[in-house]
């Protein structure tokens, strides 16, 4: 497969940068776009990097920094990462090291300079998680958008969750940083990410699995904010062959879509098996194992593990 030549960590680079590059590209104008610049490729010291700024930190179990007058925010996403970075470390002996940077846009434009405002991601050695400190950013613009085009399903999620869509696309932000955070749980725990697609579908197991076994409300919004992009997109690419093979080369609201296609798979597992799956695909895919020779290999051992994996790929199509 395309990935197999990248450690963990690489891919999750590529991941985060190509997430952006994706969003970029679709809300840049045209004589932008002709310019075809590529984005600085992201520092490794990006923790010594923000520490240079004199930010104002925060520290419980994790320290956060952040501009002047976003304490607030940066305490609630410390929070969320810490208590899932416990959850994990009770739960499967796993915390890794990890910092967090929550940054208005001035600050993200002058530090994160391969990503758009408002696309969390994760970089460095050790780990920084960064986030938007306003909700003037990307991902909630997008997010808000699909309201006029989501179902009564959706809708009744986000009801579920106590919040509106708009209030849901704005707090929907704090969980994709919780779904990049489960790129850096799930390459400290050892599992092998042996596709693009798994790679994906895997941090957003962490991710739920945290969320529905502690903030169960939260879960739902995720949902719905998910089964909303299920509901209002109409992508060009269906198949996890055509994933593998142009990744970012789907498009903006295509690659999300498929992102809201793996939750449904991640929905079922999870239901059958919870965290305990995690450990079973510790298991079954070590770091540093044998490669899974095809696609259909990597669809077969996984459907051992729980079953509906391929009858699940084959609705994408």
């Amino acid at each position: 497969m395309a990935s197999n030549a990248h450690t963990p960590r690489q891919v999750v680079r590529r991941i985060a940068v190509a997430a952006a590059l994706l969003v970029t590209l679709a809300n840049r104008p045209s004589t932008v776009l002709a310019q075809n610049t590529p984005p600085a490729p992201p520092p490794a010291n990006l923790l010594q990097r923000i520490r240079a700024l004199g930010l104002p930190s925060s520290t419980d179990r994790l320290t956060v920094y952040f501009n002047p007058g976003h304490e607030a925010k940066a305490v609630r996403i410390r929070t969320l990462v810490q208590d899932a970075r416990q959850f994990f470390a009770d739960s499967l002996g796993l915390a890794p090291e990890l910092a967090i940077a929550v940054l208005e846009r001035p600050t993200w434009d002058r530090l994160i300079t391969w990503q758009p405002y408002g696309i969390p991601g994760i970089e460095g050695t050790p780990p920084v998680a960064f986030l938007p400190a306003t909700d003037d950013n990307l991902a909630a613009d997008d997010a808000r958008s699909l309201e006029a085009a989501i179902s009564d399903t959706a809708r009744r999620l986000i009801a579920s969750s106590g919040r509106t869509w708009a209030e849901a696309s704005k707090r929907y932000v704090d969980f994709v940083g919780l779904h990049e955070l489960g790129h850096a749980f799930a390459s400290a725990y050892g599992i092998d990410v042996p596709s693009k697609w798994f790679n994906e579908w895997l941090a957003t197991y962490f991710c739920y699995t945290y969320l529905r076994a502690a903030r169960p409300k939260d879960a739902k919004l995720w949902e719905g904010i998910l089964q909303g992009y299920r509901d209002a997109v109409h992508p060009e690419h269906r198949t996890l062959e055509t994933f593998e093979r142009l990744y970012a080369g789907v498009g903006a609201n295509n690659y999300v879509w498929y992102q809201a296609r793996f939750q449904q798979q991640v929905e079922r597992a999870h239901d059958a098996q919870g965290v305990t799956f995690l450990r079973r695909l510790k298991q079954a895919f070590p770091r540093g194992a044998t490669r899974i020779a095809s696609p259909d290999e990597l669809l077969r051992r996984l459907d051992a593990l729980q079953p509906g994996f391929r009858t699940w790929a084959a609705t994408m199509r």
